[in-house]
């Protein structure tokens, strides 16, 4: 041990060395995270202002309302915005099944699958589809006995939990095109 209570063993010190090194590595092959250190997605100066263009279309529904709210707010960081460019279209599913059931047959947990499709527009003349996916997201709530307002308030904690979650997928797969295509040309 040494004077300051603590030490560093061997394989600890290559680990952390090991680390160093692979961080060394990515920065030199053009490595380039879409978050940038502590901002959000788009932290290029040219990549938001295409972010902050991209208009988020009508999603139907109480889920697909947080779906879309997310993605306005993870869109729009960094950047005014503009006339639309492109437009997101978004087909969100929610589903949920039981994953908990007690003696009595009844259940005493949900397990919630969200899963959106995505495509991203170029708006002009002839529409061109940009870009497009899947993501999907799990969730979980519990169903307490005869407590309806707290299984209601924790199924819609994990609806919103489950539209955040979807959001900052999309939104990151959206930042990811953009950024192929401004650096295309």
């Amino acid at each position: 041990m040494s004077r300051g209570g603590w030490s560093i063993s061997l394989s600890e010190r290559r680990r952390l060395l090991g680390t160093g090194g692979l961080l060394l590595l990515l920065g030199g092959c053009g490595f380039r995270p879409v978050n940038g250190v502590n901002r959000g997605i788009g932290a290029e100066p040219g990549l938001a202002e295409e972010l902050a263009a991209v208009q988020v279309a009508l999603i139907p529904e109480r889920f697909g309302q947080l779906l879309r709210r997310g993605l306005q707010q993870r869109l729009a960081v960094g950047a005014t915005p503009r006339a639309p460019r492109h437009e997101l279209r978004v087909a969100p599913s929610l589903v949920a099944e039981a994953a908990g059931i007690d003696r009595e047959g009844s259940a005493t947990r949900l397990r919630a699958v969200a899963t959106a499709r995505w495509a991203l527009v170029q708006l002009g003349p002839p529409e061109e589809v940009v870009a497009s996916g899947f993501e999907r997201s799990l969730d979980a709530s519990n169903i307490a006995a005869n407590q309806f307002f707290a299984a209601d308030s924790s199924r819609e904690a994990a609806e919103r939990r489950l539209a955040d979650s979807l959001a900052q997928e999309v939104a990151t797969r959206v930042a990811l095109a953009l950024r192929r295509q401004l650096a295309a040309g």
